[in-house]
């Protein structure tokens, strides 16, 4: 007898339609990602090294992470015993949820934004409430509308800031209304700090009931390695820890290319200016074009109104110049585009075919 998966599966998890991931077609070029927001540059000095020399893959790293933690303790001024990290981000706000989420809890999100708390959240049987963001030019977060939606089943508020996929800023006086009207979790996405001149973990060191989260992926550039942190209330630590994996999930060698990443502090900010100074210069070329108003970004990446009802179009041809671009189905962004910040040579490239299709489509 077949079995049935109402036998075995936990009710509240929709299954996935596909696991195939259809690779744009390049038309034989060496694709350029500036679809996943990864650093254009490669590994720091010192975490180059650390990973050349590695060989003690046969041991097991750390059970706690201590000398992970304490690295990033040191970089944010905070205690290594707050810190708890994860194989990327997801993986520390899956801990997040694994502690506080029972099915039927709500969380509140504020779409468009990261596409990954939605998915997470509902596997751990979560209603995900959207308070969406006001209309573009602006994104911005309705906080009257946050605080009205908090009811006695609410678990958490989770804010990207600086928000992913608009790029825009939130104001610490928000985010401050935020968390003192409600007596729920408040968790801070601050994936892309580094780039934005803004940081909140003043906030999770003041507030009892506040959840700071970061990435070594961006800044760092070690995407590819997975190590993602957050700074946690230290009352509530000792749940934290009980719900987070042994080794935090992250592998002996990602941790010590992380810690050594942290020693090159002074490499990674010159890195991170240069990403800074290429994007205002892709925005001020983007916004040459008539009909294209890229977006103020506070990120490593622009999003990009195009003047298209559907930008699939655009994306699609991009990609046939071996340009990846990330595209977004959200009413707001259909007719965006979302460019990650990589080397100047490949916005010249991206910026001239853009020209040329809209100057080529205006002559026709």
């Amino acid at each position: 007898m077949p079995l049935s998966p109402d036998r075995v599966i936990r009710p509240h998890i929709e299954p996935s339609e596909s696991y195939d991931h259809a690779e744009p077609d390049t038309n034989g070029h060496e694709p350029v990602r500036l679809d996943w927001n990864e650093s254009p540059f490669g590994l720091s000095p010192r975490a180059t090294g650390a990973l050349h020399t590695f060989d003690t893959g046969h041991r097991y790293p750390a059970m706690d992470q201590a000398p992970l933690r304490h690295a990033l303790g040191e970089y944010l001024g905070v205690s290594p015993d707050r810190i708890i990290a994860g194989a990327g981000l997801d993986d520390v706000i899956n801990t997040l949820a694994m502690t506080i989420i029972n099915p039927g809890d709500e969380v509140i999100i504020h779409e468009p934004t990261f596409g990954v708390y939605r998915s997470l959240f509902s596997l751990h049987g979560a209603n995900v409430v959207n308070v969406p963001l006001g209309p573009p030019p602006d994104f911005r977060l309705l906080v009257d509308d946050i605080i009205a939606a908090v009811n006695d089943r609410t678990r958490l508020v989770l804010i990207c800031n600086p928000n992913n996929p608009t790029g825009n800023l939130f104001s610490r006086e928000d985010l401050v209304r935020i968390i003192e009207s409600v007596s729920c979790m408040v968790a801070i996405d601050e994936a892309y700090a580094e780039f934005s001149g803004a940081s909140h973990t003043e906030l999770a060191l003041k507030y009892d009931h506040v959840v700071t989260l970061r990435t070594l992926s961006k800044f760092a550039g070690l995407a590819g390695f997975r190590v993602g942190y957050g700074v946690f209330p230290t009352a509530l630590m000792p749940w934290f820890r009980r719900s987070a994996p042994a080794f935090f999930n992250i592998s002996a060698p990602s941790a010590a290319v992380a810690i050594a990443s942290l020693g090159d502090l002074n490499h990674l900010r010159v890195n991170a200016e240069r990403i800074i100074v290429e994007r205002e210069r892709l925005i001020r070329l983007l916004n040459e074009i008539p009909g294209v108003l890229a977006y103020p970004s506070a990120t490593n990446f622009v999003l990009v109104s195009l003047p298209v009802d559907d930008a699939s179009p655009i994306v699609a041809l991009l990609a046939r110049h071996g340009l990846l671009v990330r595209h977004f189905s959200h009413p707001h962004l259909v007719s965006c585009i979302r460019i990650s910040i990589g080397l100047p040579a490949h916005h010249d490239m991206l910026v001239d075919t853009i020209r040329h299709q809209f100057e080529s489509a205006a002559q026709g």
